[in-house]
């Protein structure tokens, strides 16, 4: 990778939080974090940033095979009351490897309509 290049790893609130049933789950999403810090110095010098984006609950079909009441139960948990569309997490995606972030490194984009604020 070229000075000036950015990685953005997606991750999830999920290696915020515990998660009764989803350790695994939870546990990789952790490291996911993890690594953005520790990469983020070691590719510092080389002029390549490292930043983690964690959505929160996206509206993708995943959530279509839901059933309603978990859909609502789960929203209700958001303070902004809704599943965040997936535009929502490219748009954070496409901030944190654009230059508008050049001074960003090391840093987790939460992106979950406030859930684990």
């Amino acid at each position: 990778m070229n000075a000036g290049s950015s990685i953005v790893l997606i991750g999830s609130i999920a290696g915020s939080v515990g998660n009764a049933g989803y350790g695994t789950y939870s546990a990789s999403k952790a490291a996911v974090r993890s690594y953005a810090r520790t990469w983020s110095k070691e590719l510092a010098g080389r002029g390549i940033r490292v930043n983690t984006l964690n959505p929160g609950p996206t509206d993708t079909p995943l959530f279509a095979e839901a059933s309603d009441d978990a859909c609502r139960h789960l929203t209700s948990l958001i303070p902004m009351n809704r599943l965040g569309p997936p535009e929502e997490v490219a748009n954070a995606a496409l901030f944190l490897a654009s230059s508008e972030s050049s001074y960003i490194t090391g840093a987790e984009l939460l992106i979950d309509g406030g859930m684990i604020a």
